[in-house]
């Protein structure tokens, strides 16, 4: 199997290294979280048959078919919109995706009632991502478009305002909710990512759009991807600051049942996931931290997994 996974790798990285990189791939800003710095990548590298470039990602074979045009509001932090890939470009790399599976999160939506109605029953809804450059790969992998398919009453847009390496201790300062967020009147805003330092701005974000929009509704997840080996549940259980299946995970649930959020672990399944492959992370990454827009679709799998699982009951 390891002969296999590796010749896998090569054949895959091979691929990728033929296309040119295009901006879209990375439209978020440089990765600045000093705990999963592509200058001091896991332990994941010791085996991989991946060898990344010493500068920059692997190129990607699927660069996001849908030209966004990305708003620099100030320095490190950018604003796009998505979905960034058609149905037919996601289809398209899905083919490609090694077969996998998980256990789908459950359908927690009691905190998503206005979400729940305009997707069953149709309006506008505006989603809006705020995090770091793991939630920028989240939003670019499509699951937006999916989500428009899968509730075609619902008229879905989204936005990505993002900054590497930024968590909500960031988004917090300097009157960015009120500048960057409550203006645009999302319905739901996904917090995720791997760079959140403490529960504590977590809420404050929440309390801020809150003030401003009474009527919104949150979705907290956990972490994927960075330096998360999902390979050693342990060790993925000890991760200070992303993982769903250890102390994070179990406080980021707390807070959202204090602050009447829903809440997802994407870890376990996106780490249930690649070990069910039988092969090593790294063939999903494009970098030692970030999804290669193959890995980006097990991410787009677990967010449909959660936003479907509400319609067949």
């Amino acid at each position: 199997m390891k002969s296999s996974s590796i010749f896998r790798g090569r054949i895959l990285f091979a691929a990728m290294a033929a296309t040119p990189l295009l901006f879209s791939q990375d439209a978020a800003p440089a990765d600045r979280n000093e705990i999963n710095s592509t200058a001091n990548p896991a332990k994941m590298s010791d085996d991989s048959p991946v060898v990344f470039p010493k500068q920059g990602p692997i190129p990607a074979k699927y660069p996001a078919d849908i030209k966004v045009e990305v708003e620099k509001v100030e320095e490190g932090y950018s604003i796009f919109p998505s979905p960034c890939r058609s149905l037919a470009q996601i289809a398209q790399i899905q083919k490609e995706l090694p077969a996998g599976s998980f256990t789908p999160p459950p359908a927690a939506w009691e905190n998503l009632r206005r979400v729940r109605r305009i997707l069953m029953e149709g309006g506008e809804l505006h989603i809006m991502a705020v995090g770091d450059s793991i939630v920028n790969d989240t939003m670019r992998s499509g699951w937006v478009a999916k989500l428009a398919e899968a509730y075609p009453k619902a008229r879905i847009k989204a936005t990505v305002y993002s900054r590497g390496g930024g968590g909500c201790q960031h988004f917090k300062e300097n009157g960015r909710v009120a500048a960057q967020i409550v203006p645009r009147k999302p319905d739901l805003i996904f917090i995720g990512g791997i760079s959140q330092k403490d529960m504590a701005s977590i809420a404050e974000v929440i309390h801020q759009i809150r003030a401003g929009l009474p009527g919104a509704e949150f979705l907290l997840a956990s972490g994927v991807f960075g330096s998360l080996d999902p390979r050693n549940p342990e060790a993925l259980a000890r991760y200070p600051r992303a993982s769903g299946s250890g102390p994070y995970g179990k406080a980021l649930m707390q807070l959202a049942a204090d602050e009447r959020c829903s809440y997802l672990d994407m870890t376990t399944p996106w780490a249930e996931y690649i070990r069910s492959t039988k092969l090593h992370p790294y063939l999903f990454h494009r970098d030692a931290v970030h999804a290669n827009e193959i890995g980006e679709q097990i991410l787009s799998k677990v967010m449909m997994a959660f936003w479907t699982a509400e319609a067949t009951r």
